[in-house]
């Protein structure tokens, strides 16, 4: 009887402390609400230096499902909402991406995407949101040219490199770190 009124207790303990996880996700923001949830992290012991400037770059280079926002752009609009959640002001948040492959996709006009997949481009609203809050994206000019798409048909914001390698090394420079999806 006392271990079944334990595990009772046990499994109570666990359910109420999952609902407590559950509802310290946030969907989105505060600063990007296309995207990007986090979590609240109470009690991080991990010390961020007064005025430390995030400088991130990833390497994007797939866009699995052309019917759905590239999860991508969801892991940049997470970079900039955990922060943001934690105290971490905006302008020192910088966020960028070296596009190439198929990646480059999400990126476009609603007219371009129609184009190639028959459908408004369903990361638009999120890609406008990034940018507006500072990401850059700057597209591999090689993958866009042997793809046959123009430089007009990026969504406004959006930078097109002479190549991929050239965007990242100038993004090193930059004090830009290397990010792993």
């Amino acid at each position: 009887m006392v271990r079944l009124l334990l595990v009772i207790l046990l499994l109570a303990s666990a359910a109420v402390s999952a609902r407590a996880q559950e509802s310290s996700l946030q969907m989105s923001g505060p600063l990007i609400q296309s995207g990007g949830p986090s979590f609240q992290v109470p009690g991080a012991t991990f010390a961020i230096p007064a005025g430390h400037v995030f400088r991130v770059v990833w390497v994007m280079s797939q866009h699995p499902d052309s019917s759905q926002v590239n999860p991508h752009l969801g892991i940049i609009a997470r970079f900039y909402n955990l922060h943001a959640r934690h105290g971490i002001p905006k302008e020192n948040l910088r966020a960028a991406a070296v596009v190439n492959g198929g990646a480059l996709m999400p990126l476009l006009t609603d007219e371009a995407y129609q184009r190639r997949f028959g459908r408004p481009n369903p990361s638009k609203a999120l890609v406008q949101e990034l940018l507006a809050a500072g990401a850059r994206f700057a597209v591999c000019g090689q993958t866009a040219t042997s793809l046959g798409v123009r430089a007009e048909e990026f969504l406004p914001g959006v930078q097109v490199a002479i190549s991929a390698m050239t965007a990242l090394n100038v993004f090193a420079a930059e004090g830009y770190r290397l990010q792993t999806w």
